[in-house]
């Protein structure tokens, strides 16, 4: 019976896949601003395709799910280094508590682009180079309204700087997570990046607002002494583009674990990969995500420890 299970929720991905690819075929990187805010947080999620809405449970639920806080034991503290394309470097920071019954999370994310040709008209050379700093600084708060629905909210400042000029602002996450009667399987809702920012110069920029609808499917029975996850979900970037992100985890007895995605939409990326090992208190994370159009690739590290 739960093979059974197993194959008809792997089919359903699978429908979902071929029959919900985006209606938009390329990332619009120019209709919003604080493009930071779209670039995956956590090694984990992004080795699965960045299809984490329903399983976020890791500190970096604070950036796919706040609802995803309610369902981490314990408190636990997570570090990402990204090194992201064009010598961009991009940092994650969490750490998640719990008081009571209520989950806790703070986050932080630094994006930092150096280098920026500096020009006010056509020239063989430049004037000098510039620089791009953006951040985010979240507080999270989540909690079980039922033993098998959470709900969670985020609470962001961010700021953002191009060589001297300057802007701020605030955004709200909202999300949930329902643990259906099917066991194992759980579905995700996120809404993220609403809120606004100050001009920055004359204009105030566009914030990445983005719905995020996500299933999963936690496999009961064991693969090789190994549990398998399964994950999709449906990324709509309002006033750009969708994307359908598709993960498989394998993980062999909370050791070791191998990840694949794809994620479609997307003109120069689709395939992830990764693996993470787990050592008593501590969790290593490695993501790769190659880009074509001689872009490079896309490195990211994480580091989890449990408190």
């Amino acid at each position: 019976m739960q093979k059974k299970t197993f194959i008809i929720v792997f089919t359903l991905l699978f429908l979902l896949a071929t029959n919900n690819l985006p209606s938009r075929a390329g990332e619009d990187a120019s209709s919003t601003g604080l493009s930071f805010l779209k670039i995956g947080a956590g090694a984990r999620a992004v080795g699965m395709g960045e299809a984490f809405t329903a399983i976020a449970s890791d500190p970096s639920a604070a950036y796919w799910n706040p609802a995803g806080l309610a369902q981490i034991s314990g408190a636990n503290l997570m570090f990402t280094h990204n090194k992201w394309l064009q010598d961009i470097n991009n940092e994650f920071a969490a750490v998640n508590f719990h008081i009571g019954k209520n989950a806790f999370g703070v986050s932080l994310i630094s994006n930092n682009v150096d280098g920026i040709e500096r020009r006010v008209g056509p020239t063989i050379d430049p004037l000098g180079e510039v620089s791009a700093h953006g951040v985010m600084f979240g507080v999270s708060y989540a909690r079980h309204l039922q033993d098998n629905f959470a709900m969670g909210v985020t609470a962001k400042f961010l700021y953002e700087k191009i060589y001297v000029e300057e802007s701020s602002g605030f955004a709200f996450d909202l999300g949930v997570i329902y643990h259906s009667p099917v066991k194992g399987l759980r579905a995700g809702l996120a809404l993220q990046n609403f809120g606004y920012m100050t001009e920055l110069k004359e204009e105030s920029s566009k914030l990445p607002q983005t719905a995020r609808i996500g299933i999963a499917y936690l496999a009961p029975f064991q693969l090789l002494q190994g549990e398998v996850t399964l994950a999709s979900d449906v990324v709509q970037i309002f006033e750009s583009t969708s994307h359908l992100n598709l993960g498989m985890e394998y993980n062999f007895r909370s050791l070791f674990a191998l990840r694949f995605g794809y994620q479609t939409g997307y003109d120069d990326k689709g395939i992830h990969a990764g693996f993470g090992v787990e050592l008593g208190r501590y969790q290593l994370n490695y993501a790769y995500v190659p880009f074509s159009s001689d872009l490079g690739s896309s490195h990211r590290i994480s580091v989890g420890i449990r408190l």
